[in-house]
């Protein structure tokens, strides 16, 4: 199947680095939680420590998942871009490797979403 164009897409990207200051734009997901159904993202200092992010700004944004009460940070298997990640909750997300466009998600063994069905 061809596919014709409408025009050009030559323009700068909106979400680089320099347009967030001091910030940084992350991405996280909860695996097998798909109530929000895809990667959440937020825009934060480097500065922030893991724990802080969690417990400020992700816990509140996923609060309503029935599960939220149990998630034991303790317990979580964590990836960044996808990749094996064993993260420092009290270190701050740059010291931890943490950058700009970074995808991080984690999983709880054991929670699997409401009666195991990943949502």
């Amino acid at each position: 199947m061809s596919m014709v164009t409408i025009g050009t897409y030559d323009f700068p990207c909106a979400d680089r680095v320099e347009n967030y200051g001091t910030d940084i734009n992350i991405y996280c997901c909860w695996e097998h939680h798909l109530l929000i159904p895809c990667p959440a993202a937020y825009r934060l200092s480097p500065e922030i420590t893991l724990r802080d992010f969690l417990e400020q700004v992700f816990k509140p944004d996923h609060d309503h998942h029935p599960q939220m009460l149990q998630l034991d940070y303790t317990q979580l298997r964590w990836t960044h871009d996808s990749q094996p990640w064993s993260p420092d909750l009290a270190k701050s997300l740059r010291d931890n490797g943490v950058t700009h466009m970074s995808y991080l998600s984690f999983y709880q063994p054991g929670l699997d979403g409401v009666n195991g069905s990943g949502v």
